[in-house]
């Protein structure tokens, strides 16, 4: 891949970035968090860019040990302002269509040498919430309808017609969107219910951990009162969505259900990281081979898996504990 040069002024191949960008930890983590240009990006060598994406990295994430609660009863630590978060995850998503895979992969394996690939937010980071990223859910049955076509649109695409080299790929393309779907499904399910219900909202803070163990000063019991939906919000926002241990942890304080086996979803989620982060190959760099079979599968799985949620909170709504839910 040859990252895109969107145009970086009069900065040639060569010159010296890191003298223009801020050398200390305190200085990346200014709000807002330091961010490099893609131009510059475009233009840095590669360890320039490692040098760029390290900063931006500790700029919104550290060790979990500075800042995280840690309890040995519940296995570890508990992650109250979100996460762990994976640095090759992180890295892909922000620098994956400019900065070559194995420069990113580079970069990865030295933070996972330094603390693990469980990572915490910084905690200003994650206690801001985006607005942009803010959810539009009217109706208790959108979720579960958008979903439906989601997974509709995405296994059209496998009808597509076109040179072979292209088409080979869709399959991936398509598995690696309906683990998404699967994704968005439970955050908006869940970010719904949360606005709707004060019980839902009560159920989140005082039975996730991350939330019912922030310690609150007196002076800001009515200020903490009057936020507290959106700090819930910034909380859902920070969740990672296929950690399914924490997503059925959540959806059982908030909602009462339990989720059904994700077990179906393991290899699937594997399969798509390497698609996504590794180009399609594994970490020995074999080849990930999807079917347009494994992807209709896979669809009808994550919409069995939905159907069941839907109706599991369809159920437990017409209980009287959950009356404000209808």
């Amino acid at each position: 891949m040859n990252p895109p040069n969107d145009g970086g002024g009069n900065r040639q191949p060569g010159d010296k970035l890191l003298e223009d960008i801020p050398d200390s930890p305190e200085e990346w983590k200014s709000e807002p968090p330091f961010d490099p240009s893609d131009a510059d990006l475009a233009v840095a060598d590669a360890q320039e860019q490692i040098e760029l994406m390290r900063r931006w990295f500790l700029a919104r994430y550290c060790d979990p040990a500075e800042e995280t609660p840690y309890e040995s009863r519940e296995g570890g630590y508990i992650w109250i302002w979100g996460g762990p978060y994976d640095p090759m995850e992180e890295l892909q998503e922000r620098f994956g269509d400019l900065v070559e895979d194995e420069v990113i992969d580079k970069l990865a394996n030295e933070l996972y040498r330094d603390v693990g690939w469980e990572w915490a937010p910084i905690r200003s980071v994650a206690e801001e919430y985006y607005d942009r990223f803010d959810l539009e859910v009217e109706d208790r049955n959108d979720p579960f309808s958008r979903l439906r076509d989601r997974l509709r649109e995405a296994l059209a695409v496998l009808e597509l017609r076109g040179p072979e080299v292209v088409v080979s790929q869709l399959p991936s393309m398509v598995f690696g969107a309906i683990i998404s779907a699967l994704e968005a499904y439970l955050w908006e399910t869940m970010a719904y219910w949360a606005k709707s219900s004060r019980d839902v909202l009560r159920g989140i803070v005082s039975n996730m951990p991350e939330l019912k163990d922030q310690q609150i000063k007196l002076g800001q019991i009515f200020e903490e009162h009057d936020g507290i939906e959106k700090r819930v919000m910034v909380y859902l926002q920070h969740i990672v969505w296929h950690r399914w241990e924490k997503v059925g942890q959540l959806f059982k304080a908030g909602l009462g259900v339990r989720l059904p086996s994700t077990k179906a979803f393991q290899e699937a989620l594997e399969k798509r990281h390497h698609i996504v982060h590794r180009s399609g190959h594994d970490q020995d760099g074999n080849p990930v081979a999807v079917s347009r079979q494994d992807a209709r599968d896979l669809a009808q799985a994550v919409e069995d898996f939905a159907d069941k949620v839907y109706d599991a909170i369809n159920a437990k709504i017409t209980e009287e504990a959950f009356k404000d839910l209808t």
